[in-house]
């Protein structure tokens, strides 16, 4: 009894060893196919119009602006049409505001190219009382035939053009 359960203990430990090392074999290879872009955007034309609602505290809810612009990136998987919906909350006419007004927005994005599409959300936002502006955040999930694959994208918009860098992995 002795015998069976210390060949099965060393059977079990050499099986999580050699798992072990596939795992990290495994990682060591996702890591290779890791690839960093750059980019621009450039604005084509509005698709959508936003429907504003005052709230009556000051700031004004912009939901469904809706534009489309030109990706161009340093991989061509993420050059392409980009479509973002953006809704926000801030002080009337922020875009008309200088400096940096008071305004949170969560966008919704779309690339899509002839290789596939990828489809994600953001949130940033812009303080007047801390002088700054947050690059947006963006996770794409590749579709189609990006499928298994994820962008991690900044997108800086207060260059002109806006520019985006990120990095695209593969996910499960």
């Amino acid at each position: 009894m002795r015998i069976a359960k210390a060949t099965a203990i060393s059977t079990l430990a050499a099986s999580l060893l050699a798992g072990s090392a596939v795992g990290v074999m495994a990682q060591d290879e996702a890591a290779a196919e890791v690839t960093s872009f750059t980019g621009t955007l450039s604005f084509a034309e509005v698709l959508r119009e936003s429907t504003d609602t005052d709230r009556g505290d000051g700031f004004t809810e912009y939901a469904g602006f809706t534009v489309l612009n030109s990706l161009e990136a340093s991989d061509p998987r993420l050059t392409g049409e980009h479509t973002v919906v953006i809704s926000s909350v801030g002080v009337p006419f922020w875009w008309e505001v200088p400096g940096r007004p008071n305004v949170v927005h969560t966008t919704v994005h779309e690339l899509t190219n002839d290789g596939g599409s990828w489809l994600g959300e953001a949130t940033t936002f812009s303080s007047a009382d801390l002088d700054l502006v947050a690059p947006g955040v963006v996770a794409l999930v590749g579709q189609d035939g990006y499928e298994g694959l994820t962008a991690y994208a900044v997108i800086d918009d207060t260059q002109d053009p806006p520019i985006i860098s990120g990095v695209i992995f593969p996910t499960a």
